[in-house]
């Protein structure tokens, strides 16, 4: 904190002097009160950061059984609205669901944190998603494909400190194309296809 203050000459020294002194003793008082405002500001951030930690756990893991530790009952999942039954699903129900039908699809599945930030009531991670799909995914049967993509995770966290939205951005191109539900639309592009989506370790 830098404050600055001009005092006019008009007053007199003795004036001056007792100016100084009070400007000193607010300054003395507010201090504590900054750096409690600080602390505060650093617990909670650390918090939030807890918390989006805590969902990277559930799905190395599968452990779902502390969900409501960290999960809103209004908990809402913007990637789950494109699927017409589970879009209606809401708090910790629709956080367990979500990891048992992706640790299904793949059971080795290993989320790694590359970053995450915090700001305010927000969350953002970088994960690394890797896995072998042995399972169904959702409408997709399994391909015995490994996978490794990234994806950008925002987590808003609501008034009582757990997880209330999230919303991912994801390398959608590099996943599909790792499961081979997508290719090069002609041969003379495939390689180039493979060298931008990494689809090296593919079963097929």
């Amino acid at each position: 904190m830098n404050l600055r203050f001009h005092i006019t000459s008009e007053f007199g020294p003795k004036t001056i002097f007792l100016i100084s002194i009070i400007v000193a003793s607010f300054l003395l008082a507010l201090t504590p009160i900054l750096q409690l405002n600080s602390a505060i500001g650093e617990t909670t951030i650390e918090n939030n950061i807890n918390k989006a930690r805590q969902v990277i756990e559930a799905f190395n893991t599968g452990n779902v059984s502390n969900v409501s530790e960290f999960i809103s009952p209004l908990y809402f999942n913007r990637e789950s609205q494109v699927d017409p039954v589970r879009g209606d699903l809401r708090g910790p129900e629709e956080f367990i669901d979500t990891v048992k039908n992706i640790r299904t699809a793949f059971p080795d599945l290993r989320h790694e944190e590359q970053a995450i930030i915090s700001q305010d009531n927000i969350v953002v991670s970088i994960i690394n998603f890797t896995g072998t799909h042995t399972g169904n995914f959702f409408i997709l049967p399994p391909t015995g494909n490994k996978i490794s993509y990234e994806a950008v995770h925002i987590y808003q966290i609501g008034e009582d400190g757990k997880i209330i939205e999230h919303k991912a951005i994801r390398d959608d191109l590099t996943f599909l194309a790792q499961l081979g539900v997508i290719e090069a639309s002609s041969p003379e592009y495939k390689p180039f296809f493979q060298a931008l989506i990494g689809t090296t370790n593919s079963s097929r």
